[in-house]
């Protein structure tokens, strides 16, 4: 069963009551992603940066229907964790996750996290994001489900499965990005409504029960994709690959930024 949260509307009002700026944003700055799987940190000086994954799988989940190009992989404190779509016949998915005690060559049984998708997308639709905590895995993804479109969270707490939780709806499927801490969650996505390429970031100080808050992260100027997050203590980092504006000349370079607020 689905956890809904408050209309998204509500939230804003209430978050705004309580705290008109969430997030103390900073100047973007410009960041090399680098070749190859990575993921986004920052320090606790506010520097951000992006490390390459070392520890990826050996080999694939022997599941029928997986959707090579959705597996995203996340090391635990003991285990590997990877994540991706699985298409069902009618070319809806259920969203798995699956472990690893010897860096990917053997995985456990696959456990399902999500399985109430009834798009008709086959493997064509966005990758999950996957974080860990010590052994446990939190995930957010986007998909379609019986209740509409939009950006999900779930978590696992060793083979416990927590309901998902609806962070936001929308008009489309939109890419997102995952960080987490021992109670706070932060998800990052591309904003699922309007016309303009924008990146919002939602908060939770309740390991993603309950989202407090959403911030955008990108600027007015900015054609803003392919986010990811990064937490350390009260910091926050939001990064976003740019894309040349639709007054600026065909084929514009693309650069990816990094902006770093404090939450408040």
């Amino acid at each position: 069963m689905r956890v809904q949260t408050l209309p998204l509307a509500l939230l804003v009002v209430l978050a705004a009551a309580c705290n008109p700026d969430p997030v103390a944003w900073g100047e973007p700055k410009p960041i090399t992603a680098g070749e190859g799987p990575s993921r986004l940190v920052v320090d606790s000086t506010g520097a951000a940066r992006f490390v390459a994954d070392t520890v990826r799988p050996g080999t694939l989940p022997a599941v029928a229907g997986l959707c090579a190009g959705t597996l995203r992989s996340s090391p635990g404190r003991s285990l590997l964790f990877a994540s991706w779509w699985n298409v069902r016949a009618d070319s809806s998915a259920v969203l798995y996750v699956a472990r690893s005690a010897d860096g990917g060559r053997v995985w456990l049984p696959a456990i399902p996290i999500d399985t109430t998708d009834v798009g008709t997308n086959g493997c064509t639709r966005p990758a999950p994001a996957l974080t860990t905590v010590g052994d446990d895995v939190y995930v957010a993804y986007s998909m379609i489900a019986p209740e509409g479109k939009g950006v999900f969270f779930a978590h696992t707490m060793g083979s416990m499965v927590h309901a998902p939780v609806a962070v936001i709806y929308g008009e489309r499927l939109v890419e997102t990005g995952i960080a987490a801490d021992e109670q706070r969650v932060a998800v990052a996505y591309e904003e699922p409504n309007g016309s303009r390429p924008q990146i919002d970031v939602a908060i939770s100080t309740s390991q993603g029960h309950l989202f407090n808050w959403h911030a955008t992260a990108s600027r007015g100027i900015d054609v803003a994709s392919s986010p990811a997050v990064a937490l350390s203590g009260p910091l926050l980092a939001v990064s976003w690959l740019n894309s040349p504006a639709p007054s600026q000349p065909s084929g514009g370079p693309q650069n990816r930024v990094v902006r770093v607020g404090r939450l408040q």
